[in-house]
């Protein structure tokens, strides 16, 4: 039997013996890492899908309220399709209301435009989805465009299926996810491009949002950090990072402590009826609250617009995952569709009250609303209300 290799360790001085490996190091060159690999992978299939929609038009949806980590997706996405020609065009349907998502919009020159009704999104060939979990529209159209691109960091739904798909669980943003294309792709960033450092700039956001200022981060969004790094716009990113708390958001935060009930570690605040432009404030008010001491899952909701309930969890725990637990607790709608869901550490709700919410008498509508949220989260918890109150 041939002897083994041996080198002295630099650490111990010991000797030790060399594997294969270690004797061909010099000979075979490693291959690359596992996830460069993946990622690679993952470009070629995005640029595929791309290149198989040259010269057409892309409608490029915003779903639900539209914060850093969507915003800075899409406008990603629409940087990808226009390196194939693609016309895109980027469309949210609810209101920005976040004071601090609005600047971001007018500072980035982002070219987002609501929907309005009229609007013709038929004349679009194909749609692509970011940061949700379903690639439902929120209107109906006559003949369902085809989905070009669907890429997403929540739980995966399925069912359904588009040209280029990624769903990453193990993404603290889907601003990554996109970074990490760009990176691998022959339409990445470049460097004393105003429009490519607001590209980065918006990333960076996105991933700084989403991921609570890194604390909540994976790998991926590390490495997407490091790529943007560079690209970045330092003085944009300082103005748009810039946190600020409105004055009705902080009436929104006292209602809840006012109003907050703790069950263990449990605690579950009403907040009354608040403004469409103000329903941020419910989210700001669950992150507020869950710093209670003791508390390790906060829920806050309230009556937005007078027409739907709507709600933020925020989670420590290690047992309430906020999208299973959602899920199951609201159900879903007649088409099937979840009233609630989210991702590791927070996720929402929204509950149309339907003709309910023509009731005059608000006094009445809250107790109705109030009362229905709490009697189906104390069941969930397993808390005999009448027992406790």
């Amino acid at each position: 039997m041939a002897p083994v290799a041996q080198r002295r360790s630099a650490l111990t001085g010991e000797h030790v013996a060399l594997s294969a490996v270690d004797r061909n190091a010099d000979a075979t060159p490693p291959p690359p890492p596992l996830q460069a690999t993946e990622a690679s992978t993952r470009v070629e299939r995005m640029m595929e899908a791309l290149e198989g929609a040259r010269g057409s038009r892309l409608l490029i949806v915003i779903k639900g309220h539209p914060d850093p980590d969507s915003i800075a997706s899409a406008i990603a996405q629409r940087h990808l399709a226009r390196a194939f020609d693609i016309e895109a065009s980027i469309i949210f349907f609810d209101e920005i209301s976040h004071p601090e998502n609005r600047a971001l919009v007018k500072s980035l020159d982002a070219g987002l435009a609501q929907y309005r009704e009229g609007m013709d999104l038929g004349a679009f060939d194909f749609v692509s989805f970011v940061d949700t979990q379903t690639p439902h529209m929120p209107v109906r159209l006559p003949t369902p465009l085809p989905v070009l691109t669907f890429v997403d960091h929540h739980k995966t739904v399925g069912g359904f299926d588009a040209r280029f798909m990624d769903i990453r669980e193990e993404a603290g943003a889907t601003s990554s996810m996109y970074a990490e294309y760009l990176e691998n792709s022959p339409f990445g960033l470049r460097h004393n491009n105003p429009e490519d450092a607001r590209l980065a700039t918006a990333l960076m956001h996105g991933i700084r949002s989403d991921t609570d200022n890194f604390l909540l981060a994976w790998a991926i969004d590390f490495r997407a950090a490091a790529y943007l790094r560079p690209f970045l716009d330092n003085d944009l990113l300082r103005i748009i990072s810039k946190q600020s708390v409105t004055a009705r958001t902080m009436e929104i935060i006292q209602r809840g402590l006012n109003n907050k009930q703790i069950r263990g570690t449990f605690l579950l605040a009403g907040v009354g009826f608040v403004r469409d432009e103000d329903r941020d404030g419910i989210g700001q008010a669950a992150d507020f609250l869950l710093r209670h001491e003791g508390v390790e899952t906060a829920v806050v909701f309230g009556i937005v617009n007078g027409d739907a309930v709507d709600g933020s969890l925020r989670t420590v725990s290690h047992t309430v995952d906020p999208d299973t637990w959602l899920k199951q607790l609201f159900g879903t709608d007649t088409s099937g569709r979840h009233f609630g869901g989210g991702r590791r550490n927070k996720g929402g709700f929204r509950i149309p009250l339907g003709l309910f919410g023509r009731c005059r008498d608000r006094d009445a509508l809250w107790a109705i609303g109030k009362k229905t949220i709490e009697d189906l989260v104390y069941e969930k918890i397993g808390v005999d209300q009448e027992a406790e109150d």
